[in-house]
C-alpha cells in the first residue's frame, strides 16, 4: 500500500513539474562546431524563414562553443545571411544561446520585422526634422519558438521584445572645463530627447544614444600644480532608455548634465556615418 502511495505521488510531483515549468526537451549532445553549429542554423531558419550565419561579436571575440562528455552548448552572435559582412553588420548581430539541457534563447527574432520597425521609424524622424547617425533594432532576450515566420507585425509590435536604439551624433563641445563641457552638451540633448520622447514612446520602444568622436576636458590641479586632462574617442556621452521614466518631458538641462558620461565604443569608428 505504502509502494502504490508513492508511485501515485511521484507521478502527481512529475505532472506538477511539467505543468509549472513546461514540458524540457533536451537537445542533442554534440561533439563537434561544424554539426552543432548546423543544428542552431537550421533551426532559426525553420523558425524564421530566413537564412543566419554565425558571427563574431562587435569586439571581434570569436563565438564560444563548448563540448563536454555530457553536454554542448553556444553562446555568441548571428546575423541574417542576407545582411552585409561589411562593418554596418554590426548593427545585425544577435546574441543566442543554445545548449544540451534545452535551452535555446536568442534576440534574432527582431530581423522578422526590422525592416517594417526601421520604415516606420525612420519616417518618423525625417518627417519631424530630427536628424540621427543610425538606428538599430535589439531584441529581447527570448526563446525561439515564441515569434516565427507566422507571425504578424503588428502583434510584434505590440509586444515590446523588442528596443529601437537610435544614436545621434554630437558636434565636439568648444568648452573644456569639466564643469561647462556637461551643461553645453545638455543644451543641445535636452530638447532632442524630449521630441524624440513625444515621437516614439511608448509605441516603439526607443533608446536615445548621444554620442561624440572625441570627449575632452582640461584643468589645473592646485594639489600636484600641474594641468591635467581627460580624454575619449568614439564614446557616448549619454544614454536614455526612454521607456523607463514616465517623467521624461519634465527633465531639465541640469537632470540631463549628471547623465553625462563619456564610454568609449570602440565599434562606433568600424561604421561609416555622416556627420
Amino acid at each position: 500500500m505504502k509502494e502504490k502511495f508513492l508511485a501515485i505521488l511521484g507521478v502527481f510531483a512529475l505532472f506538477s513539474f511539467t505543468g509549472c515549468f513546461g514540458e524540457v526537451k533536451r537537445i542533442k549532445v554534440y561533439k563537434n562546431r561544424a554539426e552543432f553549429e548546423k543544428f542552431i542554423l537550421q533551426s532559426l531558419e525553420e523558425q524564421y524563414g530566413m537564412e543566419f550565419v554565425v558571427e563574431k561579436d562587435v569586439t571581434g571575440d570569436e563565438p564560444l562553443f563548448y563540448f563536454e562528455r555530457w553536454y554542448s552548448g553556444f553562446t555568441g552572435n548571428v546575423r541574417p545571411a542576407s545582411s552585409s559582412s561589411g562593418n554596418e553588420n554590426v548593427l545585425h548581430r544577435y546574441y543566442t544561446v543554445c545548449n544540451s539541457r534545452g535551452d535555446f534563447v536568442t534576440h534574432a527574432h527582431v530581423s522578422l520585422f526590422e525592416k517594417q520597425l526601421r520604415a516606420d521609424v525612420e519616417k518618423i524622424l525625417n518627417d519631424n526634422g530630427i536628424k540621427y547617425s543610425f538606428i538599430e533594432f535589439r531584441g529581447m532576450s527570448r526563446n525561439l519558438s515564441k515569434w516565427s515566420k507566422d507571425s504578424t507585425y503588428e502583434e510584434y509590435k505590440a509586444s515590446k521584445d523588442y528596443e529601437s536604439w537610435i544614436y545621434i551624433k554630437l558636434p565636439q563641445a568648444k568648452s573644456k572645463d569639466p564643469e561647462t563641457c556637461p551643461k553645453e552638451y545638455a543644451k543641445v540633448i535636452l530638447p532632442i530627447m524630449k521630441k524624440v520622447y513625444t515621437l516614439l514612446e511608448p509605441e516603439y520602444n526607443p533608446t536615445v544614444v548621444f554620442y561624440v568622436d572625441e570627449y575632452k576636458v582640461e584643468w589645473y590641479d592646485p594639489y600636484d600644480e600641474k594641468d591635467r586632462e581627460y580624454e575619449k574617442k568614439n564614446c557616448h556621452i549619454v544614454l536614455l532608455d526612454l521607456s523607463k521614466y514616465n517623467n521624461y518631458l519634465d527633465w531639465t538641462e541640469h537632470d540631463i548634465e549628471v547623465e553625462v558620461r563619456p564610454v568609449e565604443e570602440k565599434w562606433l569608428e568600424l561604421l561609416e556615418l555622416d556627420d
